[in-house]
């Protein structure tokens, strides 16, 4: 996939076909993050995202917002994925793209869970579980279990949603969001059942190994042996 992708781009680049080259630079971009290399992936989704718009290309707009969004977590700029998941929702509300925006809202509430703004995720999470009521949207259920998973001011019952929504990610195939679920339902824990979260949280380091996704396993065995908890209860 990787090889077709770097050769899509490249005879895009070649030929100067600015629309085609949205898409593999997005690709680019989440293969990057999946294999730890955020600094790159932030480059490649910044590409993405302003090619996409130069050419009104919504939806890619969207996956590129979002995608920036994850890495910036990941590299540990939450202001910054902030930012860029504010951008994605604004994109999603003048495409008209309802169910892309419950997945924007609902990762918003996250990273503002790990920014210590517990008020902020709880509001955005209440936001997201209100557009995933009205438009019964999958993806977008899942999104918003986990949203109010990580917002919920009660530790075991945000267990409990995230649970929920790994099995929600799990019945989509979506095997990677899924063990997402359980590394935050191990953090939501720590403080509250320490032998729990750490259990939740090796298995998300190893389900994330199998994945292929090394870096998301490092977060898990930190947090295990940082023990600090998500956000501020």
């Amino acid at each position: 996939m990787e090889r077709s992708t770097e050769a899509s781009a490249t005879l895009a680049e070649r030929e100067g076909l600015v629309g085609k080259l949205c898409l593999p630079y997005a690709l680019r971009g989440l293969l990057r993050w999946r294999e730890g290399r955020i600094g790159e992936a932030t480059v490649l989704f910044h590409r993405a995202h302003e090619l996409a718009e130069q050419v009104g290309w919504s939806e890619i707009a969207f996956q590129a917002l979002f995608g920036l969004g994850l890495a910036l977590r990941d590299q540990g700029d939450l202001d910054g994925a902030t930012a860029a998941l504010d951008q994605a929702i604004e994109v999603c509300e003048r495409a008209g793209l309802i169910a892309q925006s419950i997945q924007a809202t609902g990762a918003r509430a996250v990273i503002l869970a790990l920014a210590h703004r517990p008020q902020a995720a709880r509001e955005a999470a209440a936001m997201a579980a209100q557009m995933a009521e009205r438009l019964h949207y999958p993806v977008g259920r899942a999104a918003a279990l986990e949203a109010r998973g990580v917002a919920d001011e009660d530790a075991a019952a945000g267990s409990a949603l995230l649970a929920e929504a790994e099995e929600a990610w799990r019945a989509l195939d979506r095997p990677l969001e899924a063990t997402r679920a359980r590394l935050l339902a191990g953090q939501v824990l720590l403080g509250h059942d320490d032998e729990r979260a750490r259990e939740l949280l090796e298995q998300a380091a190893e389900q994330s190994e199998e994945l292929g996704v090394p870096h998301l396993a490092e977060k898990a065995r930190a947090a295990a042996t940082s023990g600090e908890p998500l956000g501020q209860r």
